[in-house]
């Protein structure tokens, strides 16, 4: 499976679409840029907690693991077999002596892998741009929840893509919008079954961010449960799960699935 891994990740850095994921990666940092060549960010003074560190660590966490990861997961994830099918090379992917599951799996690594990397380099740059706001223990939660996030949603738009062949970009789409966008910030059991209420709580715990100790009370009872629903430890298991649970649902599609040369994804 080593081969294919290599392959997948020389069709995925050689490909057309490596040109959109440069410019996803480019964004932020080019809108830091104008921000501060503009006017700079301008927040109230306050003694007790860094303002502009929080506000800061608050951006790079939505333009990052909330924003493009599930942008260039979607672009990347829901056509994870486009490219042999392009290329006529699925079949015969498919009749060597190698498992479905294991084509699967070795693109699939191949695919969240490069992202994650990509992914984490350009946010590295922004945050260094933003001036190390509150620490390093904020990029390392940033790191950590940009990396799950391109696993986990690489994961669940590879199964939209094989359900929905045809109509994976606005299926995602409308999935990234509703679901992850929607319903992960309802106070209710179903935000529990979405992917961003899990980032949003590994990224609360790791990034023990200085919040007043007359605000936690207000915060705790008013936000707390959106940002940290739950600790760490069950929190990074739930997101095992389903990118786990996913990929499995994948597997078997593909396991029963025919593949005929002429059909697109």
């Amino acid at each position: 499976m080593r081969a294919l891994f290599v392959l997948a990740l020389q069709q995925i850095l050689g490909g057309k679409k490596i040109w959109i994921l440069g410019i996803f990666l480019s964004l932020p940092i080019l809108l830091l840029l104008l921000i501060l060549a503009a006017s700079g960010f301008d927040f109230p003074e306050d003694e007790s907690v860094d303002v502009e560190g929080l506000s800061m660590s608050t951006f790079l966490y939505v333009m990052y693991p909330q924003s493009l990861c599930i942008l260039a997961s979607l672009l990347y994830g829901a056509s994870l077999l486009a490219g042999e099918i392009e290329d006529k090379t699925l079949t015969y992917l498919f009749t060597r002596a190698m498992p479905r599951w294991k084509v699967l799996l070795g693109k699939y690594l191949a695919t969240a892998a490069s992202l994650s990397v990509l992914t984490v380099l350009s946010m590295t740059v922004a945050f260094l741009i933003c001036g190390l706001p509150v620490g390093w223990h904020v990029w390392l939660a940033l790191a950590v929840t940009t990396v799950g996030a391109c696993f986990a949603f690489t994961s669940v738009f590879c199964l939209l893509g094989l359900f929905f062949p045809r109509r994976a970009l606005p299926v995602g789409l409308m999935y990234a919008v509703v679901v992850e966008g929607l319903l992960s910030v309802v106070p209710a059991v179903v935000n529990e079954f979405t992917v961003s209420y899990y980032l949003r709580s590994i990224g609360w715990h790791l990034a023990d961010l200085p919040i007043p100790e007359e605000a936690v009370e207000e915060l705790e009872r008013e936000m707390l449960p959106l940002l940290a629903g739950s600790d760490l430890t069950g929190a990074a298991i739930a997101l095992g799960v389903i990118t786990v649970s996913t990929l499995l649902v994948s597997g078997i599609v593909i396991h029963r699935r025919e593949w005929p040369l002429t059909e697109g994804v």
